[in-house]
């Protein structure tokens, strides 16, 4: 059996299992996975039972993992996952939510 190793460093192979290492942050994971179009940190925060720092505290370390991606739009930011990191760094671990 041949292991593909993948072509990033090592410190972001650890930014991105941190990032997945916390239970908040999969269910973000999976309620963006279900709604592709671009979601705000309050939408997020409030399906999911958060308040708004703890959303942006989780959403922070995903943007560094660059799991996800945050557009601002005026006051407002909309977030939605990069499927390519996932892919990349997680093979199946979407299709798997």
């Amino acid at each position: 059996m041949t292991i593909k190793l993948l072509t990033m460093d090592d410190e972001k192979r650890a930014r991105i299992f941190k990032a997945l290492a916390e239970k908040k942050r999969i269910e973000i994971v999976r309620y963006l996975l279900d709604r592709p179009q671009f979601n705000s940190c309050g939408e997020i925060g409030r399906t999911l039972g958060m308040d708004k720092s703890n959303v942006t505290y989780h959403l922070k370390i995903m943007n560094d993992a660059e799991l996800i991606k945050v557009v601002r739009e005026g006051q407002n930011k909309k977030i939605h996952l990069v499927k390519d990191m996932f892919n990349t760094a997680v093979p199946g671990f979407l299709d798997s939510l």
